[in-house]
Formats: C-alpha cells, sequence, structure tokens
C-alpha cells in the first residue's frame, strides 16, 4: 500500500473508532490493530496519538467545509427558496459520510481541543455566508418583516444543525423530503414578504 492510501487508512480507522466508540476509545494500538499494521507505522505517519487526532479532525473538517460550500454554491429548483437548496446540499454531505458530520456536530468526549476551535470555526463560516445570502437576497431591510438580518442567520444556523441533527439520528423518521419541506416553510415564514 502507498504511503499516501495508508494514511488515509489510518485515518479513516481512526474517524471510524471515534465515531462509534467516541474519542476515548482511540488508541494507538486499536488504529494499529484494526489496519493490521504495527503502532511504528503510525509513529512514522502522525508522530503520536495527539498528532493522529489532530490529522483526522483537520481532514474531516477540511471535507465538509469543501461540501458545505458546494451546497451553498447549489442553484434552487423551481420554487425552492436558496436557503432549502443549501440545506439539500448539506443532507447529501450528510447522506454520503454521516461520521464526519456526526463528528463535528455531535462530537463525543475527549476529543482534541482543536475540534471545538474547528466547530467555532464552522459556525462562524456558516452564519457569515447565511447573513451574506439574506444580503444578497434583499432580506435585511426594516421594511421587510424580518428587519434583523443578524438573528435572522442565527436562527438559520440553529435550525440547519437541527435538521441535520434529525438526519444523523434518525433518518427513517426525518427524511430529506420531509426536512426540506420543513426548512422551506420556515423561510417562508421567516420572510414573507422577499
Amino acid at each position: 500500500m502507498s504511503v499516501e492510501l495508508r494514511r488515509e487508512q489510518i485515518l479513516d480507522v481512526t474517524r471510524d473508532l471515534a465515531d462509534s466508540e467516541g474519542f476515548h476509545a482511540v488508541t494507538l494500538d486499536r488504529v494499529a490493530e484494526n489496519c493490521g499494521i504495527s503502532r511504528t507505522v503510525i509513529y512514522q505517519q502522525f508522530g503520536n496519538l495527539s498528532d493522529l487526532l489532530l490529522a483526522m479532525v483537520d481532514r474531516e473538517y477540511r471535507h465538509a467545509a469543501e461540501a458545505f460550500l458546494e451546497a451553498a454554491q447549489r442553484e434552487p429548483v423551481m420554487g425552492q427558496s436558496r436557503y432549502a437548496a443549501g440545506v439539500a446540499g448539506v443532507l447529501e454531505a450528510v447522506d454520503a459520510s454521516p461520521a464526519t458530520w456526526r463528528m463535528l456536530l455531535m462530537p463525543s468526549q475527549g476529543g482534541p481541543r482543536e475540534l471545538y476551535e474547528r466547530l467555532a470555526e464552522a459556525r462562524d463560516m456558516t452564519q457569515a455566508h447565511l447573513a451574506a445570502g439574506l444580503k444578497e437576497a434583499g432580506i435585511d431591510g426594516p421594511a421587510l418583516a424580518n428587519p434583523d438580518p443578524e438573528l435572522a442567520a442565527r436562527m438559520l444556523l440553529a435550525v440547519s444543525e437541527q435538521l441535520v441533527h434529525l438526519r444523523l439520528t434518525d433518518p427513517k423518521s426525518y427524511t430529506t423530503e420531509r426536512l426540506l419541506a420543513q426548512a422551506e416553510w420556515l423561510f417562508e415564514a421567516m420572510f414573507p414578504s422577499r
């Protein structure tokens, strides 16, 4: 196996262990055993457990950020708000990589400090994107039903996180269609005069 493929395998196993059992369950011995390698290979690639966890968190954060930015550029279908189009893109990303999104939105205890820093960055980035989208759509003036764009962006962020959380925890009950219908309804209720 190439060095790069081995590195990805180690990161995948680390993510999957953290997802299924929590960060406290991730040890170099368990990762090595699940990869069929010695601890020495992990030391050569990452140094120590802390560096391994940080590399995994950074990789998953990068993947989720890329998926979010792609979703944010999604064009709405006929009759759909830009917000619901973005939510649809994020839900597709969640379905494609649920372990990544669980780690980022519902992190288990014992994660590295950097994980929580990345989560704060992600929330700030998402809120800024939502605020910019509201401004671009002209939904930021006092003549509108919702004249406070900062609070509106915060509310949309909270709703978006909850929609993803529901999808991750009970995908059979919270289908994409059901969640998107609610996202669209909420957006229309918040901004009826747009």
